[in-house]
């Protein structure tokens, strides 16, 4: 669900919580107090619990069955009209509030009920212009003042929103959607400490709201509070969980606190609750890859492709993997396409064709390089590797260039391709020599280094 349509539910689910106090009270019934004999009086308990479970449907149901029994009013239809929104159930919400205006004029309620209406179909202009009306007969009411911010906030007028905020707390300060939407306007400006101070207030007035919890989650994770987001996470689950994208943002502060474990459980159970969410399997993949559990990883990573294929980042990591289990096919396939979508590495490429070579179609490897070369920065040992690639006659010259090499990165890539053409002529010792030099490459990021730590495994070389 997107954050436009589920702070209007929230929104929704706040008016309609109001009224049902303002009704339970006209109806004479203590709130949270159910009569078990005698005539059905109003249901507000089932109602709100409905709502609170975020079942609009069963809510609406439970209403319905009242109003045939009990005679309508205003207040009833405009709860009526609010249900129906939140049942997605818009076109007769419209009805209503039409016959409703109709009988008792614009309202700050009614106003305020179309300007969600509006919110709902996407009709901002509209929406402002309810709001606008609404603040011309009580520019002080909160709830109205609210809803402008949260319009300002998604429309990122960040000052004004602050400023729509700030009025609806000054005139309510416990008001649950300016304390949310304050808080979020606060995240926006970088603003983390202030942050994690409104969130707190925000879950005072409504504790039983996870998505809160998760924010200032996300205030503490920046202001490097980990274990403080974890907590917060924690909470926002066990409110709401059902919703995945808590256990995936806890599982990242996991995996930065390297509690593997954890990770892993909570990026499963986001998969579970939604198999084609691509950021979780993005998140286990790499958690997979670290704890070399390879063939988990290389399914994950073709998961995330699956899903996104613009998610390009997942060629390179792919094909590494697949390289380091000799399956050369799909690595020529991942690295060309990393290449395709990242040509400032042409190292992409190189392995490309090495993972042809390694197939033992050398001929579709120098085929493949002579294209490419153009690409590749001039006079750059990328294009030293590439024609040595393509004529290995030319080692000896490859050698003593990078020899001479005195970028000491850049010499242990060279390396690491002049090591893994000499293992296909089973020069093997002075292969293993060079791959132990690209092993002190610092950055272990780098395809070449994290291949030559495999290559090494396998000849029992341990780190």
């Amino acid at each position: 669900m997107n954050n436009h349509r589920l702070n209007i539910l929230l929104s929704l689910a706040t008016g309609i919580l109001m009224l049902l106090l303002v009704l339970a009270g006209c109806s004479g019934i203590p709130v949270g107090e159910i009569k078990e004999e005698g005539p059905p009086e109003f249901p507000y308990q089932k109602i709100k619990e409905y709502i609170e479970a975020g079942d609009p449907d069963a809510a609406l149901e439970e209403y319905r069955g009242y109003l045939e029994k009990y005679p309508d009013s205003s207040e009833n239809r405009l709860l009526l009209a609010r249900l129906l929104m939140a049942a997605g159930h818009r076109q007769e919400a419209r009805l209503e509030l039409d016959k409703l205006i109709g009988e008792t004029g614009p309202t700050v309620d009614v106003l305020l009920a179309f300007s969600y209406l509006e919110r709902l179909t996407g009709n901002p202009g509209r929406e402002r212009q309810y709001l606008e009306d609404a603040l011309a007969i009580d520019r002080n009411n909160p709830a109205v003042l609210a809803a402008l911010g949260n319009l300002q906030l998604e429309a990122e007028e960040y000052t004004p929103a602050e400023i729509s905020f700030k009025a609806a707390l000054e005139a309510d300060l416990r008001e649950p959607t300016a304390l949310r939407g304050l808080g979020i306007v606060y995240l926006n400006q970088e603003k983390f400490e202030q942050a994690v101070d409104i969130f707190g207030r925000a879950i005072s007035a409504d504790p039983g709201n996870g998505m809160n919890y998760a924010d200032r989650a996300r205030a503490r994770a920046a202001l490097k509070d980990r274990q403080g987001a974890v907590q917060d996470l924690s909470t926002a689950i066990e409110l709401d969980p059902g919703f995945y994208w808590n256990y995936i943002d806890r599982g990242r502060h996991y995996l930065q606190l390297r509690t593997w474990e954890e990770a892993d459980r909570d990026l499963t159970q986001a998969i579970a609750i939604d198999g084609d969410i691509f950021l979780a399997y993005v998140y286990r993949a790499g958690l997979y890859d670290r704890l070399d559990r390879i063939l988990e990883a290389i399914d994950d990573y073709s998961r995330v492709l699956e899903l996104n294929p613009e998610y390009y980042f997942a060629y390179a990591p792919l094909a590494v993997l697949h390289y380091t289990e000799e399956n050369w096919k799909p690595a020529a396939e991942e690295f060309r396409q990393a290449y395709i979508h990242e040509q400032e590495e042409p190292s992409y490429a190189l392995l490309s064709a090495l993972s042809l070579i390694q197939l033992g179609e050398s001929e579709g490897a120098k085929d493949y390089l002579s294209e490419a070369l153009g690409s590749f920065p001039r006079d750059s040992w990328y294009s030293v590797i590439a024609r040595y690639l393509i004529d290995p006659a030319l080692e000896f010259r490859t050698i003593n260039l990078a020899n001479k090499e005195q970028n000491k990165l850049n010499q242990g890539r060279m390396l690491f391709f002049i090591a893994s053409r000499l293992l296909l002529e089973n020069r093997v010792e002075t292969a293993l020599r060079y791959l132990l030099l690209v092993t002190e490459i610092e950055r272990r990021d780098l395809p070449e280094k994290r291949i030559a730590e495999s290559l090494l495994s396998r000849f029992g070389y341990e780190d």
